[in-house]
């Protein structure tokens, strides 16, 4: 006589389970961003419980923002870094500002279309470190923390202003309630290598480097058009020179890091 073994299998496990449906905004509207003022570039990145509000980013900053990684982790053409944008985007109900990555994702694929893979590559890098005698940083004036209890119940805006602006000193980026992790990606934008943050110390500071517009490799040019007529002259110290006066220092190393490569992505997001 047979004998049987009756074996009860999930359903998902049996006849393939769905994949969660990606939570997604609920309305979103993508403009080209007006062009900077001569010699600056202003990018706001902010977000509350209802709406997200981003102001001349490109789009390799919604990339990393979208996948939780750094400036420097995000390899696609030239342009991602230099066509900008204004998106304000509502949350849907129930969501939170956790979940803003994953609808960015959304937002990517479906209206620019984006896809990409991940590598992981040894890469030069450039660690941030204390100098001797120890890191001089100044406290942030006004915390995220304490604009977002200005607002009151249900939190501001959060998220970080950069400036950059330019005189006869030099170019001057500016950052307000930045941690030194901050820090070192804004600074990975002006290196020929990522800068890493390897300090080890928290909080947020307020940031004012003053560097040459070498660095700048044309940013300025691209997002606010020609340079102004009091550009710095050549003495004007260099990225790596510009952390110094805040106890800090670059050093070269290598470690492996986690790239993505945009594999497609369109210049143009389907209409609003």
């Amino acid at each position: 006589m047979k004998s049987w073994i009756l074996v009860l299998l999930p359903f998902g496990a049996a006849f393939g389970q769905q994949p969660a449906e990606k939570v997604a905004f609920e309305v979103a509207s993508i403009k080209p961003a007006q062009p900077s003022p001569m010699g600056q570039i202003r990018i706001n990145m902010s977000s509350d419980d209802g709406m997200l509000r981003y102001s001349n980013v490109s789009l390799k900053d919604c990339i990393r923002n979208a996948y939780r990684v750094k400036e420097f982790q995000v390899e696609g053409p030239d342009w991602i870094d230099s066509a900008r944008f204004d998106i304000t985007a509502k949350l849907p109900a129930g969501s939170s500002k956790e979940q803003v990555p994953e609808m960015l994702q959304s937002l990517l694929e479906e209206r620019f279309k984006l896809t990409l893979h991940r590598e992981t590559k040894d890469h030069a890098i450039y660690a941030l470190v204390a100098a001797k005698g120890g890191a001089k940083l100044k406290p942030a004036e006004n915390p995220s923390d304490d604009r977002a209890a200005a607002a009151g119940p249900g939190g501001g805006r959060g998220g970080q202003m950069q400036t950059i602006q330019m005189d006869p000193a030099g170019v001057h980026l500016k950052a307000s309630a930045t941690t030194l992790a901050g820090l070192a990606e804004m600074i990975s934008r002006f290196s020929e290598r990522p800068v890493v943050d390897m300090t080890n110390i928290q909080g947020e500071y307020d940031f004012d480097l003053v560097f040459s517009p070498e660095a700048m490799r044309g940013g300025v040019r691209m997002a606010g058009g020609s340079m102004p007529a009091d550009a710095p002259s050549e003495g004007a110290a260099t990225i790596y020179t510009s952390v110094e006066k805040y106890g800090l220092k670059l050093e070269p190393r290598k470690a492996p890091m986690e790239i993505l490569i945009v594999d497609r992505i369109e210049k143009t997001p389907t209409e609003n």
